[in-house]
């Protein structure tokens, strides 16, 4: 038996860029945590495509940090988990998932300093309609064909609820653009 199993480069910098254009191969970029390359390596992968006979023309994905909740003080909470887990690895205090709690003063400032806000810049948390909003700013800003959504979210109800809603944004999105 035969499987074909698609072939993508996903990357966190500038340099899979050149080889899945080299390579004519779809790309995904690992924006959901490495946001200061992102338009610089889609360009890179843009120019440098090779049309092969599996790809006639470019594809692009980038990745984003995902909340969507009922209101945006419940997805702020829910976030706090990739928060926590973000500014664990950043000070090296990593650790298993947190549970979410209330944004605290202490959070609040951490997600001011500039490591960790870049590498939070492409995180839609909010409710439903800001998201929406959010997300078509994105796909237009960046021209991308596919939104990879990560979900670091410690309950799994919280995770199902936050998914659900995505799809009905990105459905959303797919019948305007009809």
């Amino acid at each position: 038996m035969k499987v074909l199993v698609p072939i993508y480069i996903l990357e966190s910098s500038e340099d899979s860029a050149h080889l899945a254009a080299k390579k004519g191969l779809p790309y995904a970029f690992a924006s959901h945590f490495a946001s200061t390359h992102l338009f610089s390596a889609i360009e890179i992968y843009r120019e440098e495509f090779k049309t092969t006979s599996s790809f006639k023309k470019t594809y692009t994905m980038a990745e984003a940090n995902v909340v969507v909740a009922d209101t945006d003080e419940e997805a702020e909470r829910i976030h706090t988990t990739l928060i926590k887990m973000f500014y664990g690895a950043l000070t090296g205090n990593g650790h298993p998932l947190h549970p979410p709690t209330d944004m605290t003063d202490e959070l609040r400032t951490a997600v001011q300093h500039q490591s960790l806000k870049q590498m939070l810049k492409y995180s839609f948390v909010d409710n439903k309609e800001s998201v929406k909003r959010q997300v078509k700013e994105f796909l237009d800003s960046t021209n991308i064909d596919e939104i990879i959504m990560v979900s670091t979210i410690y309950a799994l109800d919280d995770r199902i609820k936050s998914t659900r809603l995505f799809a009905e944004i990105m459905n959303e999105i797919n019948d305007e653009d009809r």
